[in-house]
């Protein structure tokens, strides 16, 4: 599991120094773009630190089968249709709202952030990574 976080963390480091990125035509789209980037960031790793592992989330959690209580396919596909849901949204507020680019940008900066820590207290409480 660590050599996944650190696989994703070099190839996200190196694609933000790839040498032939072209700047944004507008760029108050940066703060869209790095908002999401840094929300789906964050929301893999919570799910990747979660995945087979109790669940406090109801939402999340298996309710029947050999995963009852723990992050299994349902609460997968929920976590992915969260983060493409705010994705979805943050590009059409962004597109219909010019101005309010950067806030969204920040908004999604926030809430990765928010489940970058979920996933670091995961690593913390859970024994497997120990």
């Amino acid at each position: 599991m660590r050599t996944l976080i650190w696989f994703l963390m070099f190839i996200g480091t190196a694609a933000a120094q790839a040498p032939n990125v072209q700047p944004s035509p507008n760029p108050t789209w940066n703060w869209i773009n790095a908002g999401v980037g840094i929300q789906v960031l964050g929301n893999s790793l919570d799910w990747a630190t979660s995945w087979k592992q109790p669940e406090a989330n109801s939402l999340l959690a298996n309710t029947s089968g050999q995963y009852t209580g723990q992050l299994y396919r349902t609460g997968s596909y929920r976590k992915a249709g969260v983060s493409g849901g705010l994705t979805v949204v943050s590009y059409l507020v962004g597109w219909k709202w010019p101005r309010t680019r950067k806030w969204v940008g920040i908004l999604n900066m926030s809430l990765g952030g928010m489940w970058a820590g979920i996933a670091f207290s995961n690593v913390a409480r859970n024994p497997y990574y120990r």
